[in-house]
């Protein structure tokens, strides 16, 4: 099988890679001290099924190549100092069944895409995150169950245009 090379920067400004086979379905990059990420080669990992980001120092991630993985279950980016978060591209991630964000700088996040996540079953925030989401989603009628037990902590908006 082919191998890809996920590219980081840690906090003290080395460039470093972690080799992953495309068809590996589980990929840790837990405790590495990174400041920075770049996921677009696991678009080649088509079968990956549990993506680890835990206790690093990223403030901000690009989810966009995770789009690419349909076989997603579980992503956990907790404890690391995110300040915001577009989680748009999980909306393509159908068989996604657990999302960890708690622990970071994260203040608001916009959960609309989580409503194409049928499979949905654990969503790990801090309380004092407020969760948000397109209005018109309050009509759709098959949410996750872990989003119907959030229903009256979602601030619903107006969609943007």
């Amino acid at each position: 099988m082919a191998e890809i090379y996920v590219w980081y920067v840690n906090s003290t400004g080395q460039e470093k890679s972690y080799g992953v086979e495309t068809n590996e379905r589980c990929v840790n990059l837990d405790l590495r001290d990174m400041i920075s990420v770049d996921l677009l080669p696991l678009i080649w990992c088509r079968n990956l099924e549990d993506l680890s980001i835990r206790n690093n120092k990223l403030t901000e991630i690009d989810l966009s190549p995770l789009s690419k993985c349909p076989n997603l279950q579980g992503l956990r980016l907790n404890n690391n100092q995110l300040e915001k978060l577009n989680l748009s591209p999980l909306a393509e991630c159908s068989m996604l069944e657990e999302l960890a964000i708690q622990a970071n700088r994260l203040k608001r996040v916009d959960i609309s895409p989580l409503f194409h996540c049928h499979a949905l079953k654990e969503l790990k925030h801090d309380a004092a995150i407020t969760l948000l989401a397109d209005l018109t989603l309050k009509s759709v009628g098959s949410w996750p169950d872990v989003l119907m037990e959030r229903f009256h902590r979602i601030l619903w908006t107006l969609p943007s245009e």
